[in-house]
């Protein structure tokens, strides 16, 4: 019997549901074809009798664990092994035969299992399991080899919102997640790993009844012609998921550029850079052969193909659905852009394919792009611009990047047509005064940093000068200077860029939208080696939050100023803080008075495996807990303005998300940064008016507050609510307060806890503290002593649960002799019997009565 002869068996089929008509038989080393170029190794098994993959008949075979019996299962003689005594009718791939009766957490080697049983392919079959749950299944491939999945069936293993899986999911590390409540993938959800040692996780977070899947494996070689690895002739770049460089010296033949996992599904929330560099008077071809992206999200799955190394570079075309095209350029530099947005089922999506090729050319060659299919695929001038979207587009072959010259090496750039680029003075004709004008939108800072020049000149005949605004006429006028430098100087970044410290060129910012630097040079004589290279970029205000003049990356939202809600993502890895090492930045959210801010941590699909550091969430928030000084490691925090760490994300964290946050306080997220890349994440915000909580005062001699209804508010999922709200309790006459609060919860004090302080008139108006109210006290009077006129009581909270609560008060106006000389026990104080209490008051008013009639006997 051969290793490969039918897909699926009937018994098999009829299992798990899946329909025999739609199974193609297949020979030889052909390859299954769908959906375009979707494909997957054929993995057969036996003739029409078989049961399993390994399983030839359920009895009539002797037993492994006892020789006397003939009523055990009956192995494929190639490969299958008996499953013993705890399952006798059933046979298993041998090398797992351990796992029959519980095929979870468990390790698959290749060559293990390629000794044992000959084989380097096998079926994984969960066992039925009641959530919430989790297995995990790790893989270790071969020299020359990559990890293949193929999944056929899921039962109750989470389900698909529309942008992401929730309840539960399979994943193949890094990868893209597959969910389904009763799903039977026809053709299979093919998933492909090209790492050292992977691991497939069945996550299952909410109650259910059973849940299971059915999967095959495959332990590919990279040389295959049909599902093998296919880039070639790029080097990946260090510290990242998926960015390459190709150098025509390495491309003698044929290079081939594939998006993560080809021609596997790809994962979600991904972007790959490949970025190709020839000498000159080189024609680089690119013939994308297969492209398959989910069908009308051009905004967020999408490939992009730039005329430069950078995405500021001029755009030569743009691929989305299905759609085919072959690109050529005659520059030392192309750059392919590929991204990819939220996972969309049905999980038939597998990126793309891509030839490259090099060509000497004699004469300038203009950039061509013909398109060959259109089919499935939006209109290029569907993409937005920036954001969440695709670049700005306006033709294939037009520059998106206004270049006005005034001269032979002044540029101007326009905010609205170019968010970021550099300006080298080096190849460009020679001329005494070089200017860089940079004029942005109405809501646009602009922010300059100059990354390496050179001044050779004596006693400052030559110099550098930065201008906060515009010169018109060639007179200064309003504008600002903000820096000079006078030759001789330099500054060459090769130096600061070979160390392991983050090194940051000093960066200048406008007041208002516009920028200039201008280079005067002694003489342009072709001898002359002084130049300038300035990289800029413009930060709008109004989406990115206003950016601080002391960070590179810090940025503030106001409630009152900003937009109420939006968006935030991990900070951009322009190339004003692109070197190595570590790097925080902040992102500032300031609520208004009686407001508050709800912070989202969203989903995000970058992993780290064999972290360091490791997330834990309860109901005092997240935490970190690392072998090591967090400033080494990758990091995420959620900060209250006091220091407080809300949360703090680390590691494979993904599967404590989404992670959210309601304060009336100011509230920042921090990101930091150890390795190059840093953590990915995506955030929404969204600034709420809030009448129960804030700062209030208020002269009413009585009143109530209540808490409001938070429970629909923010995420269900480990959701934390930071509240600070302060009332001031103010009486223009002489009274005696009391207040009450009373709870039904039973937290921690530390969870959250009502106080009553003493008024102060400067600086914070809580004083001295008075009381202390728990929930776990239930209800609680406090009296305050007589002429107390003025208090404060605090709310201060930070809990999974929103705190529940009332709070009244009331004054009373007595006199002298009749009023109370001290308020009720506080909280931590352990009262004696009523019965003592009672004999106190006694006590109290026989002394008054006693002071009083003294008082009125006659004198002697």
């Amino acid at each position: 019997m051969t290793a490969f002869q039918a897909l699926i068996t009937t018994l098999f089929a009829i299992q798990w549901g899946i329909d025999l008509n739609k199974l193609t038989t297949l020979t030889g080393t052909a390859s299954v074809v769908a959906n375009a170029q979707l494909i997957w190794t054929p993995i057969y098994v036996g003739g029409s009798s078989q049961v399993d993959l390994w399983t030839q008949s359920t009895e009539g075979c002797a037993c492994s664990f006892n020789s006397t019996r003939t009523d055990c299962a009956c192995c494929v003689q190639s490969g299958g092994c008996s499953c013993g005594d705890s399952s006798p009718h059933r046979c298993a791939q041998c090398g797992l035969e351990q796992n029959c009766a519980n095929m979870c957490n468990m390790t698959l080697d290749s060559k293990q299992l390629l000794n044992k049983s000959g084989r380097g392919f096998g079926q994984i079959k969960s066992p039925a399991l009641t959530g919430p749950t989790r297995c995990t299944y790790r893989f270790v491939p071969d020299t020359g080899q990559r990890v293949e999945l193929q999944i056929y069936r899921l039962v109750s293993i989470g389900r698909h919102n529309g942008s992401m899986c929730e309840g539960g999911w399979l994943q193949l590390e890094s990868g893209a997640r597959v969910c389904g409540q009763n799903e039977r993938f026809d053709p299979p959800v093919v998933l492909f790993s090209d790492k050292d040692s992977t691991t497939l996780q069945m996550q299952i977070n909410e109650k259910t009844v059973r849940s299971q899947f059915l999967a095959y494996f495959s332990f590919t070689s990279t040389t295959s012609t049909s599902v093998g690895w296919p880039a070639r002739g790029g080097k990946s770049v260090n510290n990242t998921e998926c960015d390459w460089v190709y150098e025509d010296t390495d491309c003698r033949k044929e290079c081939v550029l594939a998006s993560p996992g080809y021609p596997g599904v790809y994962a979600p929330n991904t972007r790959c850079r490949y970025l190709v560099t020839s000498g000159p008077h080189v024609a680089v071809t690119i013939k994308f052969t297969a492209v398959l992206l989910p069908y009308n999200h051009c905004t967020s799955d999408y490939i992009a193909v730039y005329s430069g190394p950078t995405i500021s570079s001029p755009v030569l075309a743009m691929l989305c659905g299905n759609k085919k095209t072959s690109v050529t350029h005659a520059g030392q530099n192309i750059l392919v852009e590929f991204r990819s947005g939220p996972g969309v089922p049905p999980f038939d999506y597998n990126g793309f394919v891509a030839t490259l090729n090099f060509q000497e050319i004699t004469t300038e060659s203009p950039t061509t792009v013909a398109t060959e299919t259109t089919s499935r695929a939006n209109d290029v001038g569907k993409f937005g611009n920036g954001g969440g979207g695709g670049p700005n587009i306006r033709t294939h072959n037009q520059d998106h990047r206004r270049e006005h010259r005034l001269n032979s090496c002044d540029l101007e750039v326009r905010g609205d047509e170019v968010r970021a680029g550099n300006h080298d003075t080096r190849g460009k004709p020679k001329s005494t005064a070089c200017r860089l004008v940079l004029r942005g939108g109405s809501y646009d800072s602009v922010h300059v940093s100059l990354t390496s020049y050179n001044l050779s000149a004596p006693t400052c005949r030559s110099m550098i000068e930065i201008f906060d605004g515009s010169l018109e006429g060639g007179s200064t006028g309003s504008t600002k200077s903000l820096k000079r430098i006078c030759s001789p100087a330099q500054r060459i970044p090769g130096d600061a860029e070979s160390t392991d410290k983050y090194a940051e060129s000093e960066r200048y910012s406008s007041t208002g939208r516009e920028m200039t630097v201008v280079l005067r040079r002694a003489s342009n004589t072709p001898r002359d080696e002084e130049y300038m290279d300035a990289v800029y970029y413009f930060h709008d205000e109004r989406e990115g939050g206003t950016q601080q003049p002391a960070s590179v990356c810090d940025v503030e939202y106001f409630g009152l100023s900003s937009p109420k809600n939006g968006s935030v993502v991990h900070p951009a890895p322009h190339r004003l803080f692109s070197l190595e090492g570590p790097l925080k930045c902040r992102q500032h959210f300031i609520p208004a008075a009686n407001q508050s801010v709800i912070i989202t941590l969203q989903s995000t699909n970058k992993r780290i495996s064999n972290s360091a550091c490791d997330t834990q969430c309860g109901d005092s928030g997240c935490r970190c807990f690392a072998n090591r000084s967090l400033d080494e490691i990758d990091h995420l925090q959620l900060v209250s303005e006091t220091g407080h760490i809300v949360s703090c994300l680390c590691g494979s964290y993904q599967d404590w998300l989404p992670v959210g946050v309601r304060s009336w306080t100011p509230v920042y997220i921090e990101w930091s940064r150890s390795s190059r890349g840093g953590l990915d994440f995506k955030a929404t915000y969204r600034f709420t008016e809030d009448a129960f909580c804030g700062d209030h005062s208020t002269t009413r001699p009585q009143g109530e507050v209540t808490s409001g209804d938070l429970a629909n508010e923010i995420v269900k999922l480990n959701r934390f609510y930071q509240q600070k709200c302060t009332w001031v309790l103010d009486s223009q006459t002489d009274r005696q307060l009391t207040v009450e609060v009373e709870s039904n919860q039973s937290k921690p004090c530390t969870a959250w806890n009502l106080t009553i302080h003493e008024y102060s008139s400067s600086g914070d108006p809580a004083g001295p503290r008075l009381h202390t109210f728990c929930s776990r006290d239930r209800h609680k009077n406090f009296t305050l002593p007589w002429k107390m006129n003025t208090v404060v009581v605090r709310l201060q909270a930070l809990s999974r649960t929103a705190p529940q609560y009332v709070m009244r008060w009331r004054s009373d106006s007595v006199t002298a002799n009749t009023r109370k000389s001290a308020p009720s026990p506080a909280p931590n104080q352990v009262a004696g019997s009523s019965r003592s209490s009672r004999e106190s008051r006694r006590m109290i008013i026989a002394m008054t009565l006693v002071a009083a009639a003294a008082k009125s006997l006659p004198r002697v």
